[in-house]
């Protein structure tokens, strides 16, 4: 598969002696004061050896000088920062799809710049990666106000850990609400770079990440992880209709995506049926309510 690539204003690639295991790809566009707090909170934690498993790459699609600035500086106090700097803004979803070829690691950490990583968070990932060995790991989070200043949840899930032996089995048992949380999912990097991207990038969807994640990972081991280092702050989206939108993308557009790339894998086909409809997780148990439901109440909204 030919490299998701595009026109660059600039890029710092650190020399590595040997491949990381895991390359952090940090997405932004023009959020200066989060970003410096997001990369902080990461790079502080590549001690006692880390920083020869773990690398962060900054994706920056096009920001304004004050967000280059802010780059530049992190890239200078931090020797394992580096960064790549798209010439135009490409839009949000091409710097996504893009992160597996701008990550050396065996797994590439999609991580939003506004969300923040507690202490020990990436020691726990590595742990969890080097033990399991998954194709995909989702990660349990906390929810916390625009401004960090309160905890809204302590935990959006109360289940345990629990490996799965494929993708689908995860997909059914914790639902569109978890997967679609882009810093929550960490994936396997190559089966990521074979897959072909256009659809993805041409669709309407909200939420195509969710249906690229079904046709990359559905017969590859998968692992949930209840640890809650990983913080996203609600209300921080720059989205006018950002409800709304995600109602309509939730009741038509993502289903007709879902539902073509799951014929293509030969998902079962009462797979809507058995993806829980849940946006908390508290049991293993076969949903009570399921995506199908999720439709009805999205296209009612």
């Amino acid at each position: 598969m030919a490299p998701l690539e595009c026109p660059l204003a600039d890029s710092l690639i650190r020399p590595q002696s040997e491949p990381p295991l895991l390359s952090i790809v940090v997405l932004t566009h023009n959020r200066t004061e989060e970003l410096v707090l997001t990369i902080s909170c990461l790079a502080d934690q590549l001690v006692d050896g880390l920083e020869k498993k773990v690398e962060i790459v900054i994706s920056d699609n096009a920001s304004d000088m004050p967000t280059l600035e802010a780059i530049g500086a992190l890239a200078q106090r931090y020797p394992t920062i580096s960064y790549v700097l798209n010439a135009r803004d490409e839009g949000g979803f091409f710097n996504l799809f893009a992160a597996p070829w701008r990550a050396r690691g065996e797994y590439t950490w999609v991580f939003g710049s506004d969300d923040i990583l507690l202490e020990d968070g990436v020691a726990h990932v590595v742990e969890v990666l080097e033990r399991e060995k998954p194709a995909f790991l989702t990660l349990n989070k906390k929810l916390a106000n625009a401004d960090l200043s309160q905890m809204l949840w302590n935990e959006a899930n109360s289940i345990p850990d629990r490996r799965f032996d494929t993708f689908v089995d995860l997909f059914c048992a914790m639902g569109v609400n978890q997967l679609a949380f882009i810093s929550a999912q960490i994936e396997a990097t190559e089966p990521a770079r074979a897959m072909e991207t256009e659809r993805y990038l041409r669709t309407d969807s909200r939420h195509p990440h969710v249906a690229a994640f079904l046709e990359k990972h559905h017969d590859k081991p998968a692992y949930y992880s209840s640890a809650t280092h990983l913080v996203h702050r609600a209300g921080n989206s720059p989205i006018l209709d950002y409800h709304a939108g995600n109602f309509y993308d939730y009741a038509v557009t993502l289903p007709r995506l879902l539902q073509q790339v799951a014929d293509e894998v030969g998902a079962p086909a009462d797979l809507f049926e058995r993806i829980t409809g849940s946006k908390r997780i508290s049991d293993y148990d076969p949903p009570q309510v399921t995506f199908v439901d999720g439709i009805f109440e999205n296209i009612l909204r």
